[in-house]
């Protein structure tokens, strides 16, 4: 049972979960941003006015020509070329800034500061009492290893909430690095030949992520047009195939 101090902020959370940003609302705002929507019942009659639709492709077209940019910078006998890098950060750069109105200054920062309190509230001794978590496995933070769990019991995705976070964690670097830079000033490309070099980890971190909860691999192996299926139709997908197997 929990006791009267640690129930309080549980249950003024709850009190408080009707003037939360709603499920909608928040879909509008990733369409507008990123050109991403959810999928599922709580989306209904989704009419966006504006959206970044080549947002995700530009994206990943760039997150390719990295992969082609380290195999030839490990490469000793090769000079890596840093211009498609440049022209990828443009393309990226100019789609992130087309979207920054709107809510773009406030909504952002009230979702952060719910998915803080969330997560807190889910790190709480109280609640892996209470849930079937998994004490053997090194969760970087003390909130993961409960969403794992209430993922288990709904039945929900089985792949770990760690490359989620991942994905989150080292997306929200990236995109902050090009929405911020003054990429669509730049000429030479010194600029992003060390952008590319710092940022290698995250970069490689994301795909790997990205690979681990779509099952789409984003590297340079692959001829034709790049994959811009949204990530929520591939869940969908997998979370469908998941079901079927068992």
């Amino acid at each position: 049972m929990l006791s009267r101090s640690r129930f309080n902020p549980i249950y003024k959370a709850s009190k408080r979960e009707l003037r939360l940003l709603t499920v909608v609302r928040r879909n509008y705002e990733y369409e507008h941003q990123y050109g991403l929507h959810l999928e599922g019942k709580a989306i209904q009659g989704f009419r966006p006015a504006d959206s970044r639709s080549k947002f995700l492709e530009s994206f990943h077209r760039l997150l390719r020509m990295l992969t082609t940019f380290y195999r030839q910078d490990d490469d000793t006998t090769v000079k890596a070329d840093a211009f498609p890098i440049l022209n990828g950060l443009k393309e990226v750069h100019l789609i992130l800034s087309e979207g920054a109105h709107n809510q773009y200054g406030d909504l952002p920062s009230v979702a952060r500061i719910e998915m803080l309190m969330q997560q807190w509230i889910l790190s709480r001794p109280e609640f892996r009492e209470f849930l079937p978590t998994r004490t053997m496995v090194a969760y970087p933070e003390p909130w993961m290893d409960c969403v794992d769990a209430m993922k288990k019991v709904q039945g929900w995705s089985d792949t770990s909430v760690v490359h989620f976070r991942n994905l989150a964690v080292f997306g929200e670097q990236l995109l902050l690095s090009i929405r911020f830079g003054h990429w669509s000033d730049v000429v030479e490309p010194t600029s992003a030949f060390n952008w590319a070099r710092f940022w290698r980890p995250q970069v490689q971190g994301y795909i790997h992520a990205y690979w681990a909860v779509t099952a789409i691999y984003l590297h340079d192996g692959e001829d034709g047009p790049v994959n811009a299926t949204l990530p929520s139709v591939l869940l969908r997908q997998r979370l469908d195939n998941q079901r079927r197997r068992v």
